[in-house]
């Protein structure tokens, strides 16, 4: 195993492995990102918009969650590769299919997924805020973006990150699917190392190994998010 290990290391698919670690936390951080903001205005629609619009807030809610998560980046890819293909031979730009399109791809898949989820997290982090927390602002003279601004919006963020936290790390263990339609992030770095070196179990224990850190480090971060912006809140309360 250690004289497997040299090897993989000397042929460089560590740095390989690295990078492909790098993919997956920009495309997890993006799709997220883009996702919660997919959550916050589907969640603002289902507590305050007409009945048009939360039916379809709901229905796409409903069959992003029924879809397996492979099929979504099948439909994502398959339906967009030709209109891709026609743009890269036009603007005469081989990478736009060989990195950006399935980069793309990737961004757009995790956030339409973490999107439905978020939609209820958010919904239920709205829902938690006091009204009466509303009405005294108002009642002391703050207008709604000043209310939006200095009490519903912390307060929103607050409530969600548990709630965000079990999104995000789906979402990181979501990108291993990505794998599938060519692009090089971690899951599809360890296969081809494997293949390259014909040594499976000890890329995979290397991916897995980067996955933990990965997975790990961000649990702390959110752990202290919880920490840090609750403080005036736990405050508040007691």
């Amino acid at each position: 195993m250690i004289q497997s290990l040299h090897d993989i290391l000397s042929a460089g698919w560590g740095n390989m492995l690295l990078r492909g670690a790098a993919m997956t936390v920009f495309i997890s951080v993006c799709g997220i990102c883009l996702g919660m903001l997919i959550g916050i205005a589907g969640a603002a629609a289902k507590t305050g918009a007409g009945r048009p619009v939360r039916a379809l807030v709901a229905l796409y809610t409903l069959i992003v969650r029924s879809v397996p998560e492979l099929l979504i980046i099948y439909l994502l890819f398959f339906g967009a590769v030709q209109p891709a293909a026609d743009l890269a031979d036009w603007l005469e730009w081989d990478d736009l299919m060989s990195t950006v399109f399935p980069m793309l791809i990737g961004i757009l898949a995790i956030a339409l997924i973490s999107g439905s989820y978020s939609v209820e997290v958010f919904r239920g982090a709205f829902k938690a805020i006091d009204p009466g927390q509303l009405e005294a602002a108002r009642a002391i003279g703050l207008n709604r973006r000043q209310c939006l601004r200095r009490i519903t919006l912390p307060q929103l963020f607050w409530y969600a990150l548990p709630g965000a936290n079990n999104i995000w790390q789906a979402a990181l263990k979501d990108t291993a699917l990505i794998s599938l339609v060519g692009l090089v992030e971690l899951m599809r770095a360890a296969v081809l190392g494997s293949a390259a070196t014909r040594e499976p179990l000890v890329l995979y224990l290397m991916a897995g190994i980067l996955y933990f850190l990965i997975g790990a480090c961000s649990q702390g971060l959110f752990v202290w998010a919880e920490r840090h912006f609750g403080r005036g809140m736990r405050g508040a309360g007691s």
